[in-house]
């Protein structure tokens, strides 16, 4: 598996990997976790992207989370995984992606054996705890417009190009809104000259 040689893990620890865990290829828009569902394996990101979301099914609505980036992995299916406890949230891969699936057993068992694994663990907690004080503020403190102008952004830097390729009723999901009012408001930004609209992507010309 030299696909793990670049984490920072010890020795013993990537061969135990090399023993117990898989790595699968996940194609874009594909479900790794889905709420309600207990967690056998626990997805360590190697290539890719995947978006951590909750759902109101009452309202038919999502709310991003967070992203998880090559190198890491969900917080909040370790939350699953030691309280054994159904997960709370969904995840789907942004892109084609490289996970490595990790026993939910085998979580427990190195964060005890293994202080590279136990450190890991910890900035996990510590990283998307940081992140989702950041999407409260977003939520409670920002008007929509700006949250989405910000969203665009963070895009734009995380993808490194200019468009968005995304529906409205996607970014819609995104912000945890509705598509009626992210569509008024990309006409307003696309009238003050700061993207140009397409059909199924967005341009930033800013």
């Amino acid at each position: 598996m030299n696909r793990i040689q670049h984490l920072p893990l010890e020795d013993k620890l990537k061969a135990e990997i090399e023993a117990l865990c898989s790595i699968v290829d996940v194609d874009k828009d594909k479900s790794i976790v889905q709420e309600g569902t207990f967690m056998q394996v626990i997805p360590l990101l190697l290539k890719g992207s995947i978006r951590v979301f909750r759902r109101d099914y009452d309202l038919d609505r999502e709310i991003l989370l967070y992203y998880i980036n090559p190198g890491e992995t969900c917080m909040m299916s370790l939350v699953a995984c030691f309280g054994d406890a159904v997960s709370k949230v969904n995840a789907v891969t942004e892109k084609k992606s490289e996970l490595l699936m990790i026993p939910t057993a085998k979580v427990r068992d190195w964060q005890k054996e293994f202080h590279t694994w136990n450190s890991f663990v910890i900035n996990t907690f510590m990283n998307r705890y940081t992140e989702l004080l950041f999407t409260l503020n977003e939520i409670s403190f920002r008007k929509i417009d700006q949250r989405l102008q910000n969203y665009l952004k963070n895009y734009s830097d995380r993808q490194c190009t200019k468009t968005v390729k995304l529906t409205h009723q996607e970014l819609a999901n995104e912000l945890g809104t509705t598509r009626v009012v992210i569509s008024r408001l990309l006409k307003n930004l696309e009238n003050m000259g700061l993207v140009e609209l397409q059909r199924g992507l967005i341009k930033l010309k800013s």
